[in-house]
């Protein structure tokens, strides 16, 4: 103990130390050696480039997952336009279909009051009667034939079914009807 008061005493501030007696003490130096302070430096440099890669990651992440969310949402969106379209398209067939079974009814009604007040008897007598007409003779009837191209086709509803297109037949398919 008397050896560490001399030395307490006789401490100089150039850095070295001199222990009198047989007991050496434990000292800890004032400064920090150099490579010590590099190695702490290099950690730190290291802990924040690390940090910064994590921080660019989870930025990356983010983005990646707002991507995903926006195209989702804008799938939903378009599924349930695309939904708004066909249930339009189904409300005016719909209406259209009406409007053809009430034409047909309507052109039904019509043929059977034609039929009804058409008398081939009532007609002839009244053509030859009242307007002076006569049948003709044999001499003047001419027959002629009609290329078949010059007819008019007219298509069912169901021929027309057989030509829509694919969108209109998967509609067809996922229909309630």
């Amino acid at each position: 103990m008397a050896a560490k008061r001399y030395h307490d005493r006789n401490r100089t501030n150039t850095g070295s130390y001199y222990t009198y007696g047989n007991v050496a003490y434990e000292l800890q130096p004032d400064y920090t050696p150099y490579r010590v302070r590099e190695e702490e430096e290099e950690r730190r440099k290291e802990a924040a480039r690390i940090a910064r890669e994590e921080a660019r990651e989870n930025r990356i992440s983010s983005v990646k997952m707002l991507g995903v969310a926006l195209v989702l949402f804008i799938g939903c969106i378009a599924f349930m336009g695309m939904h708004v379209v066909v249930d339009n398209a189904e409300v005016s067939l719909r209406r259209q279909r009406s409007t053809l079974e009430d034409l047909k009814s309507a052109n039904a009604i019509l043929e059977a009051e034609l039929t009804e007040q058409l008398d081939m008897d009532y007609i002839k007598q009244e053509a030859t009667e009242r307007l002076g007409m006569s049948e003709p003779q044999s001499y003047q009837v001419v027959y002629i034939d009609v290329p078949k191209q010059s007819y008019t086709v007219q298509y069912d509803a169901d021929d027309a079914a057989e030509s829509a297109s694919l969108l209109d037949k998967i509609t067809n398919f996922f229909k309630k009807d």
